[in-house]
């Protein structure tokens, strides 16, 4: 099958929307096990596609022995392209009216293929955007900063779609997401979809339906969990591609980040601590920094200081963020002489 060709739809002969749940993962076999279980349990999906993007810790194998038991299974090998390449294949396998697409982090509520469904009619172009709060050990353990801080990030963005729902689309975070899969393809037609090897995929997916036509909605009542954990390392790492990657979007869409990005990150600190990280411009006084809050969030974390870990940490994803940014425009200005 070429890149450009995948199979028809189909449907119930009811006339129920046949619905494809599309999982990408890498690497999370243990995980996986339990969303897989959880998801055929349910009777409603039609099929369920997971892209095994070039896993080594034998998740393919984990996979096909599921589908040898389990025929709604359909296992797709990825190419480690990421999890918006993986997701794309996953489209093309698929065969529902329907793509409810889920992170391999996320765990569905009971009936959650069936409520994605009952959101659409055939042939809409609108994407319904599910809840996915993410659960927050109580008391928090030793580096669960970044758990805290991606959920109170997650709480934000959700009551900004429900006070503006265009953001659904120019902001999207997907996880819990459905839309039919004709229109999802439609996106990845020649020309519509820009090059993009950068974080914030999703939301340059979501400005790319939008310029196609398709609407966003956003219903807490489609319910799932994310569960969701990340070293210090990975942390820093994320943010740094967080800032490269919305540097990236402003680039495309101004009109959709017009804010200038140094103002976007430096936003809402003190008058002596934003002088601080606007001074990390300075790769010296950025590294500088960066080693001694790395080192106070460990040392924090050690002696279970959570509150001082948080604050270290906040500082910490600000001073990464804004280095993505600004490498990001700095790249961009070379390549437009």
């Amino acid at each position: 099958m070429s890149e450009m060709t995948h199979p028809p739809n189909r449907r119930h002969p009811d006339g129920v929307l046949a619905v494809s749940i599309l999982v990408p993962t890498r690497n999370r076999r243990v995980k996986l096990a339990q969303l897989i279980e959880r998801i055929l349990a349910d009777p409603d999906p039609f099929e369920l596609v997971v892209v095994d993007d070039a896993s080594d810790d034998g998740t393919m194998d984990m996979l096909e022995a599921f589908a040898s038991r389990h025929p709604r299974l359909v296992p797709v090998r990825g190419d480690g392209g990421g999890a918006s390449r993986a997701r794309l294949l996953g489209a093309r396998a698929a065969t529902g009216d329907l793509l409810v697409l889920l992170d391999d982090d996320v765990l569905p509520a009971a009936g959650l293929a069936a409520a994605h469904a009952a959101r659409h009619t055939l042939g809409d172009r609108v994407l319904v955007l599910g809840y996915m709060p993410t659960v927050v050990p109580d008391p928090v353990p030793r580096g669960g900063f970044a758990t805290v801080l991606y959920a109170q990030e997650y709480v934000t963005r959700c009551a900004e779609y429900e006070s503006d729902p265009s953001l659904v689309m120019t902001g999207l975070w997907l996880g819990n997401a459905s839309i039919s899969r004709t229109a999802y393809l439609e996106a990845f037609e020649p020309g519509a979809m820009p090059e993009f090897p950068h974080r914030h995929q999703d939301r340059l997916l979501g400005i790319v339906l939008r310029d196609l036509g398709v609407t966003g909605v956003f219903d807490r009542s489609l319910y799932a969990q994310h569960v969701h954990a990340r070293p210090l390392a990975a942390f820093l790492s994320d943010s740094y591609e967080q800032g490269r990657g919305r540097a990236a979007i402003k680039r495309l869409y101004p009109e959709v980040l017009p804010e200038p990005l140094d103002e976007v990150y430096l936003s809402g600190m003190s008058g002596p601590l934003r002088s601080v990280v606007a001074a990390t411009r300075n790769d010296v006084v950025r590294k500088v920094l960066t080693g001694t809050l790395t080192a106070g969030i460990w040392g924090a974390g050690r002696v279970r200081a959570t509150r001082l870990e948080m604050d270290m940490a906040k500082v910490a994803r600000r001073v990464a963020l804004l280095h993505g940014a600004r490498d990001g425009e700095a790249r961009a200005s070379v390549q437009d002489r």
